[in-house]
């Protein structure tokens, strides 16, 4: 049985053990916008079905016990949350906190370039501040260019249909907003309840609580209240939208800390244009409208050129054809007129009537 087959009683056990402050009414309100986590929360449990040599806990309830150790107040080392040193115990609490935070934590016995590492040796708090500032100090060669103002039809929709960008959701909330160029995709994290819920529980957050607000600001921000957001979301089955986060949209740049350069990447490639045939759309707010009428412009005396050079080449091929008509009827009366004289002087007195044709 996977967890979304439980009874709403059991996910209520199941989800006051990740966030302990979670009132029954706020569950029953926001009951099915749990549904993409509950799918996580089954993923991440098969991988101890599927390998249980390599964790120690068995069951829903003994990963959530491990969930409240390690959301102890005095957020202690992951040395000191398990029993035993064992690779298997290490790899339950990776499982555990990956569970909570919805992020990958990558094992201490594998090695993956650009993943996150929770040391035996640091508080899960201390070792996700040190992951969060090196990725920041790393990309402040935009965060320099000074304030800049977000554009307010900026959102997924319209790079979607302006720029034919990709949206590849995840559960993994350190790649939110993670872009790749090369393929024109861009990652966006899926579970906006946890992140309410997460607000609503600060107190037991590693994450700067900066950071959980700030990821909620930029799913405000891409995602605004329209139509065309709505239509999306429901092509996608998301409702990240109908989670009441309480935050409004900011467009100041300047607001955003921990996924600045992202941002700053996106508006940059926002004000550059649309390429191909994406530049024959006019945008919301009319930004390209000579680029729109200009194209549109010349579409419309490329085609005219073309209709008149068809008639042209029309009209001379019908001029020819009434050429070739003239000559054929030529030759016709040239005949007739050669067949009218021969009658005529097969007369006998032709000769004297008609002396002049007639020889």
């Amino acid at each position: 049985m996977t967890i979304g087959q439980l009874h709403n009683n059991q996910k209520f056990e199941l989800l006051t053990q990740i966030w302990p402050g979670m009132l029954r009414a706020d569950f029953d309100t926001y009951a099915q916008l749990y549904e993409k986590y509950y799918l996580y929360l089954d993923d991440q449990f098969s991988s101890i079905q599927e390998k249980p040599t390599l964790y120690t806990a068995r069951t829903l309830g003994e990963l959530g016990d491990l969930i409240r150790r390690i959301q102890g107040p005095n957020h202690r080392k992951k040395a000191d949350i398990v029993i035993d040193q064992s690779q298997a115990s290490y790899n339950t609490v990776d499982l555990v906190a990956r569970m909570w935070l919805t992020i990958h934590i990558q094992h201490s016995n594998t090695q993956s370039p650009g993943c996150f590492q929770w040391p035996e040796d640091k508080t899960l708090s201390n070792a996700l501040g040190e992951w969060l500032d090196k990725g920041i100090s790393s990309k402040r060669s935009l965060d320099d260019d000074g304030p800049r103002q977000i554009p307010l039809d900026f959102s997924i929709p319209n790079l979607i249909r302006y720029y034919e960008m990709k949206v590849i959701w995840t559960s993994d909330l350190l790649q939110h907003l993670k872009i790749d160029w090369e393929h024109n995709q861009i990652k966006v994290y899926e579970h906006g309840i946890c992140l309410r819920n997460h607000m609503k529980n600060p107190g037991l957050l590693p994450f700067p609580k900066e950071f959980v607000r700030e990821a909620v600001d930029t799913l405000t921000l891409l995602f605004p209240r329209c139509r065309d957001t709505d239509d999306f979301l429901l092509k996608e089955r998301r409702m990240i939208l109908d989670v009441p986060y309480g935050r409004s949209r900011s467009l100041e740049l300047l607001n955003y800390h921990y996924w600045r350069r992202n941002l700053s990447e996106l508006v940059i490639h926002w004000e550059n244009g649309p390429k191909g045939l994406s530049q024959i759309r006019l945008k919301p707010d009319h930004g390209n409208l000579m680029e729109y009428i200009t194209f549109w412009v010349a579409t419309l005396v490329l085609i005219l050129t073309i209709l008149s050079i068809a008639f042209g080449v029309a009209s001379l091929v019908l001029a020819k054809r009434a050429l070739d008509v003239s000559i054929r009827s030529l030759d016709v009366s040239v005949q007739s007129y050669n067949l009218a004289l021969a009658i005529a002087c097969a007369d006998k007195n032709a000769t004297n009537t008609l002396p002049g044709f007639c020889k």
